[in-house]
């Protein structure tokens, strides 16, 4: 009895966060926001106190906006996923910190931001796509998630050119005063291609087995939502 309570509870509490969609949306709103201000406006960064109390702020709204995502999937699953976004995001910072003085990517932010702009334009594309076209679903979502995650990783227009900005000796870098707002660009590109793989968390649960379906009431093929 007091399992079969404790897991009504977690259902209970599930069913909580699986109706914030609003609440999350603006949070995220919020922390974008935030975020903006802290990106343009030197004297914000300046204070010490301040701008890591603005800095934890956004990261906590951020975290927040993504219960509507994490009550829907399940623990095997977002610790799979966040692990392999984590050492996609590892490998990355290591090769572009690594890199040679000649392969100086911050000589090339036009080619690269238009490159960025291509694979942006052609994930719209297939985003659409997967809403509307059945047939295509999920190879369509598989393309713009390897598009924005290309952006962000492969295509060095985040990660890797935030790693030789950050750690300096380029033609561009960061100063060492901003270290808050490398690290914050580092965790929101992190937490977007994190995001991006909660269609397959949702949808397919790959690295979830039926065992471990004891822990909730709800079924594995139904989005996580608790039968009515």
């Amino acid at each position: 009895m007091d399992e079969t309570g404790n897991i009504r509870k977690r259902e209970r509490c599930r069913k909580i966060f699986r109706h914030f969609e609003i609440y999350c949306s603006a949070t995220c709103s919020v922390a974008g926001i935030l975020f903006t201000m802290f990106v343009f406006n030197e004297n914000l960064r300046s204070k010490k106190i301040f701008s890591r109390a603005v800095a934890f702020l956004i990261v906590e709204l951020l975290v927040f906006s993504m219960f509507v995502l994490i009550a829907r999937t399940w623990i095997p699953d977002q610790m799979a996923f966040y692990f392999f976004c984590v050492l996609l995001m590892v490998v990355a910072l290591i090769v572009g910190c690594h890199l040679s003085f000649t392969m100086d990517m911050t000589q090339y932010i036009a080619p690269l931001f238009l490159m960025s702009f291509i694979l942006v334009t052609i994930s719209i594309y297939f985003l659409v796509v997967n809403n509307f076209m059945e047939k295509l679903k999920p190879y369509a979502y598989l393309i713009f998630e390897i598009c924005l995650t290309s952006v962000m990783t492969l295509c060095s227009k985040s990660v890797m050119l935030h790693a030789q900005t950050i750690s300096g000796d380029r033609m561009v870098q960061m100063s060492s005063d901003d270290s808050l707002l490398a690290a914050l660009f580092l965790f929101n590109e992190f937490l977007a291609v994190y995001a991006m793989t909660f269609y397959w968390q949702i949808n397919y649960n790959y690295f979830t087995s039926t065992d471990f379906l004891w822990m909730s009431t709800s079924t594995k093929h139904s989005h996580d939502t608790t039968p009515i």
